[in-house]
């Protein structure tokens, strides 16, 4: 098949939903389709391309994927004239004049403009924000021949869509994917170790991820600074640079002197940071508000990225989590906001290898069915 898979922003960007994009459009290429990605490119992201160089390893896909960028700016005005309603249009002509078998969506106005020029499309949506008024061009087109379906992440938002009109069986909820393939590196975490410059005279814990206030930063330095006469260091990669200012100055007030902070790393490269681990962790804090995610009703990325990587892992006790994983089998879930059972269950699998081993085997047993190949197949069969 001729793919398309489109968005109207943010690639390239550290933003959760770009890799979710860039991710599908490589599960639809190793299922042997033709991939291309459609995506704007204004001034500002036109700079970030420059400075990241190598999406593709940003990204960690296959370079046989095309990438098709848009420019939405004047060389005169520059960042005055970033025209991303105008890319929404140009994107589903775009679609058109190449004759695809499948415009594949994550945004709303591109969709609604496809199938209305009669291309067969799938949206993927994440939003609970059903009133936003682009989603409600969606609601105009579900019965059309050509709007193929509606992809999401959760029973919830499925139950909110099927209430305004889209039919049961055109809304497909999957939970968002992991690429095996790149877990399929040396297992040994010293060699890890040595090649990351990380301690070989210490356990590790490691976070990875954005380090926004509700993914439980604080909880990991409080747990750190708790397990400090252990013989532990605590190293979260990636986060914006102002976040990890934040933190480092939140662990110099509070002289918490065991936790090092790496930085953003290439997509293509987090597998080396995960396999490096003797323990992975990712709590919630529950007691902020949620403004990037919702906790019933997110998949995150992440979560299957651990599981793949062969390590135990200790997380939050909430639905997006527990969902997947099973506690005392697959993984040790804490309820939110305890420091206390957290730093336990982190002093626990460090000094039992064998229970360590047990859980990670469980995690990477079940991981094998949410990876992107599996989640684009089943897309696929509904086409």
């Amino acid at each position: 098949m001729n793919i398309i898979v489109t968005t109207g922003g943010d690639i390239p960007s550290k933003f959760a939903h770009s890799f979710n994009v860039m991710k599908m459009a490589q599960g639809f290429y190793k299922l042997g389709n033709n991939v291309k990605i459609v995506v704007p490119l204004s001034f500002p992201l036109l700079i970030r391309k420059i400075k990241i160089k190598d999406v593709y390893s940003f990204y960690g896909i296959d370079k046989g994927i095309k990438i098709k960028f848009i420019p939405v700016f004047s060389l005169k005005t520059l960042k005055k004239s970033n025209d991303f309603a105008k890319f929404d249009w140009l994107a589903a002509e775009y679609c058109k004049k190449h004759n695809v078998d499948l415009a594949y969506s994550r945004s709303y106005r591109i969709p609604y403009y496809c199938v209305k020029m009669g291309v067969p499309t799938i949206i993927e949506t994440h939003t609970t924000n059903y009133s936003n008024p682009e989603l409600q061009k969606i609601y105009e087109v579900f019965n059309d021949s050509n709007f193929k379906g509606l992809v999401t992440i959760s029973k919830d938002i499925k139950k909110e869509h099927k209430k305004r009109g889209i039919p049961e069986e055109k809304i497909l909820v999957l939970e968002d994917g992991v690429d095996l393939e790149r877990f399929k590196i040396n297992n040994d975490r010293f060699f890890w170790r040595k090649k990351l410059k990380l301690p070989t005279d210490k356990n590790v814990v490691i976070y990875c991820g954005h380090l926004y206030e509700e993914k439980g930063i604080e909880h990991i330095l409080l747990t750190a600074r708790k397990l400090s006469k252990k013989n532990i260091r605590f190293v979260l990669v990636g986060g914006f640079s102002k976040d990890i200012s934040k933190w480092k100055k939140y662990c110099k007030a509070k002289l918490i002197s065991n936790v090092s902070f790496e930085g953003f790393v290439d997509n293509s490269k987090t597998p080396r940071y995960l396999k490096a681990a003797d323990v992975l962790i990712m709590p919630y804090n529950t007691e902020v508000d949620f403004k990037i995610m919702d906790i019933n009703t997110t998949s995150p990325m992440k979560l299957f990225e651990y599981m793949a990587s062969k390590r135990p892992i200790v997380s939050s006790n909430i639905p997006a989590i527990s969902k997947v994983i099973e506690h005392n089998k697959s993984g040790l879930l804490a309820e939110p906001n305890n420091i206390e059972q957290l730093s336990s269950y982190v002093a626990e699998l460090i000094n039992d290898s064998e229970k360590s081993k047990k859980l990670a085997t469980k995690a990477f047993a079940d991981v094998k069915k949410y990876t992107w190949i599996n989640r684009c197949r089943e897309i696929l069969k509904r086409i």
